[in-house]
């Protein structure tokens, strides 16, 4: 049967969409490993806050301290720019936005990687029904750092030319290790578990990447395995 998503185009037109977006895009060649970006990436420059700032230019009559300025803001880091702005809440689901690896090819597949996160928001309705979803927007990709409240799911996306590699990465509630499923490609874990917060890949080992054409097919094939992370993270 095909699934539909709310604008009305079916999942299999959306990935189409996507894919047909990134398909005359070069796609840097590239497989992850522990050189990629964390999963909050690497820290980034900090830049001035540029919003106007207040200050005291005159005291007040009489007698009294002058006018205190406000702290200046500190603009956010690159890390904690990947960090959900919300915990979830209780018994819910926070879907997390698809951590994109080598970074160099971020760009070019942003419309695949949000299909890909519409796809497994389908599957949580599906298996987990009932549950409050909190649908984290880019580039939201990893929970705080004293967990989410709920369940929390990402999503690994590598490409290699023409190539797809997708992991779903499922965690318990709380500052929890996750568990990684293999979703499109073919990959050997040394670990089926990272750490909280860790990379994932640098528990895998890249066997073969699968048609980005195939998505669809192959997604089917592994729904019965993401279908059991998910149940097990929520009991």
């Amino acid at each position: 049967m095909r699934t539909t998503i709310r604008n009305g185009l079916s999942l299999s037109a959306t990935l189409a969409m996507a894919l047909a977006m990134v398909h005359c895009a070069p796609a840097t060649s590239g497989q992850p490993g522990p050189g990629a970006p964390g999963p909050g990436g690497g820290p980034g420059p900090s830049t001035p806050a540029t919003g106007p700032s207040l200050a005291a230019t005159t005291a007040p009559p009489g007698p009294g301290p002058a006018t205190t300025p406000p702290p200046a803001t500190t603009a956010e880091t690159l890390e904690e720019r990947h960090v959900s702005k919300s915990p979830g809440v209780v018994g819910g689901v926070t879907i997390l936005w698809p951590r994109i690896i080598p970074r160099d090819i971020v760009d070019e597949n942003r419309g695949l990687a949000a299909a890909l996160q519409q796809q497994m928001k389908l599957m949580v309705e599906k298996h987990l029904p009932g549950r409050a979803i909190d649908f984290r927007p880019e580039p939201e990709r990893v929970c705080p750092k004293t967990g989410c409240t709920g369940v929390s799911v990402g999503l690994l996306l590598s490409r290699q030319g023409q190539g797809c590699l997708v992991l779903a990465l499922v965690s318990r509630p709380g500052a929890s290790p996750t568990r990684i499923v293999p979703w499109v490609g073919k990959v050997q874990l040394r670990a089926d578990t990272v750490g909280f917060r860790e990379w994932p890949e640098s528990q895998i080992t890249v066997a073969d990447y699968i048609p980005c054409s195939s998505l669809l097919t192959t997604m089917d094939a592994q729904e019965a395995a993401i279908a059991a992370a998910l149940k097990a993270a929520a009991q």
